[in-house]
């Protein structure tokens, strides 16, 4: 499981456990960016390992480790302690959002979420990045 090498769009991976959230995001991001999709938490660790993605959409409810479980993880590893990560969840309440941005989130996008909040979200967290 790798980016596509032939892709120059900023590599993202997106990290949700409902394939239909995988899609929603692949239709929205698709022409923009270089994607990669896994479906669970852990799974988004062993790739992060493998490969440098440039951000981490990452859905919050996962079975196994949650999302601020994952984050934490990311965030004090020197490998990828530099990714930005969104959040992007159906926890939508404050003390969800306060736990998103104490586990490490950069961002916090709730779902469902218009696509443009969405690309502006990862295009400043892009930015931040740089």
């Amino acid at each position: 499981m790798h980016f596509d090498t032939d892709n120059p769009n900023p590599k993202i991976l997106c990290v949700d456990d409902e394939e239909i959230n995988l899609e929603i995001l692949e239709e929205a991001l698709e022409d923009n960016y270089n994607l990669q999709m896994v479906e669970s938490a852990e799974a988004c660790l062993e790739f992060v390992n493998q490969c440098q993605p440039e951000l981490i959409l990452l859905d919050v409810n996962m079975p196994g480790m949650n999302g601020f479980e994952a984050c934490k993880i990311l965030k004090s590893n020197p490998k990828s302690c530099a990714i930005p990560i969104v959040f992007i969840t159906a926890l939508g309440r404050e003390i969800e959002r306060e736990e998103g941005f104490n586990s490490g989130g950069d961002a916090y996008v709730t779902k469902p979420f218009e696509e443009d909040i969405l690309l502006s979200t990862i295009n400043q967290a892009l930015s931040l990045n740089i």
